[in-house]
């Protein structure tokens, strides 16, 4: 599927992960209750996973997924 293509995901790259009340209510129809101290704790774990990405290891999973040649978006 095209990224564009692509409504309320998120990536590595995105600062603020989707925490619309969508989502909420997608998770509440399934029995999960979103707080915000469960925001704030995802938050920072994203936040936490941005800062150990290396360029190198982009490189090194691109490589071990056969992208090779293709550069990140």
């Amino acid at each position: 599927m095209d990224p564009e293509q692509r409504v309320g995901t998120t990536s590595m790259s995105s600062d603020t992960p989707e925490t619309g009340t969508e989502t909420t209510a997608m998770l509440a129809a399934v029995g999960i209750t979103v707080t915000p101290e469960g925001k704030e704790r995802a938050r920072r774990r994203l936040r936490a996973a941005r800062e150990r990405w290396t360029p190198e290891l982009d490189a090194a999973v691109r490589e071990q997924l056969g992208l090779h040649h293709q550069t990140a978006a």
